[in-house]
């Protein structure tokens, strides 16, 4: 009998129930009024103009349903955090403090997401996290709002352990420091419909099941399914993430700020992709001819990219956790010469 892949939609007949899929659980935190001030913060709000793999989403041509936002990214999480917590039977305080960590993850990250990061951290001084701790202490217009409902509902400074992986396994830290974390689950998940549109229900049913194997003792054989998931974590990485068009597309975001005087500021950080594309009009045309294959940029021609070059692999002598490896290797490779027949991007700015 076949083997059915991970992401394999299952046969009409097998219908999963409803708490046996994501959906369940991430509908139990949408209609619930005490996450609502949270759901509605402008804070929150600004991730639904974040796309979830940054410049690679517009380098790939993926559309919004394919990859979506942060905040459709941070729901799920939120409700895979919801889902083990129940499964444990954490108490109602602990539960809460998870699915908001889980919510508010990734409430720092600039538009285009890890791609243009590295330029922000050299030229801002700080990257997404310190972002994210600024707008849940307050410290930015941003998150003032959010942060009073914080102080009045939370302990902030458990939220925030959470969200930086300090927090103790007792405690629910591993959910987001774990080998395969629920932030992992849902990305990897995410990214990997690049490769090959999976069906809705499928993918909300995996989702669990990847939780249930990766948190649950009940689950009597677990390696099967976090096998998989893997594989399939190091074929994102190869062949999406260090790919030479991925790694082409985050070079570009980087790159555009050092050749062009375009000005980016702390506050711009805080913005959203709507905003950028009307700032930075070219940069969304290069990133746009990535994918037609009709990009042009002189000083990008030939040019040295350095990266992480990762390779996650199964050790199958052991069992738990120690199971799966990773090697990291610092690489370097050349972007293509791009071909001088293609229109020359003239980058400027719209004040």
């Amino acid at each position: 009998m076949e083997q059915r892949s991970l992401l394999q939609t299952p046969t009409p007949e097998v219908q999963a129930e409803p708490e046996q899929t994501l959906d369940y659980w991430r509908s139990d935190i949408e209609q619930d009024d005490f996450y609502q001030p949270l759901l509605k913060s402008a804070a929150f709000q600004r991730l639904k103009g974040i796309s979830f793999l940054g410049a690679l989403d517009y380098a790939f041509g993926r559309k919004e349903e394919q990859t979506g936002s942060r905040a459709d990214h941070s729901l799920n999480v939120a409700a895979l955090a919801n889902y083990v917590s129940t499964r444990r039977g954490y108490n109602p305080e602990l539960k809460a403090h998870l699915i908001i960590a889980g919510l508010l993850h990734d409430i720092g990250h600039p538009p285009l997401s890890h791609s243009a990061e590295p330029f922000i951290k050299k030229h801002i001084g700080y990257g997404h996290h310190h972002a994210g701790e600024k707008i849940l202490k307050g410290q930015h217009e941003l998150g003032r709002a959010l942060n009073q409902w914080l102080a009045k509902n939370t302990d902030l400074s458990f939220v925030i352990s959470l969200i930086d992986q300090n927090a103790l396994d007792i405690d629910g830290g591993d959910l987001f420091n774990s080998p395969i974390n629920i932030d992992t689950i849902e990305g990897i998940t995410r990214s990997h419909q690049v490769f090959g549109r999976t069906s809705k229900a499928s993918l909300s049913q995996n989702r669990i099941e990847i939780a249930a194997a990766s948190f649950l003792p009940e689950i009597s054989n677990p390696w099967e399914k976090l096998d998989q998931f893997w594989k399939m974590k190091h074929r994102v990485y190869a062949g999406l993430i260090t790919s030479k068009r991925g790694l082409v597309a985050d070079k570009l975001s980087q790159l555009y700020f050092q050749h062009e005087n375009c000005g980016l500021s702390e506050q711009d950080i805080f913005t959203s992709e709507k905003q950028w594309k009307k700032r930075y009009v070219t940069l969304f045309e290069g990133l746009q001819g990535i994918n037609t294959q009709k990009l042009s940029i002189k000083w990008m021609s030939g040019a040295e990219v350095g990266y992480t070059a990762r390779r996650y692999y199964l050790d199958e002598s052991q069992r738990g956790f120690s199971r799966y490896q990773c090697t990291k290797i610092a690489a370097t490779t050349s972007l293509p010469d791009f071909s001088s027949r293609n229109r020359q991007l003239k980058f400027a700015i719209i004040k």
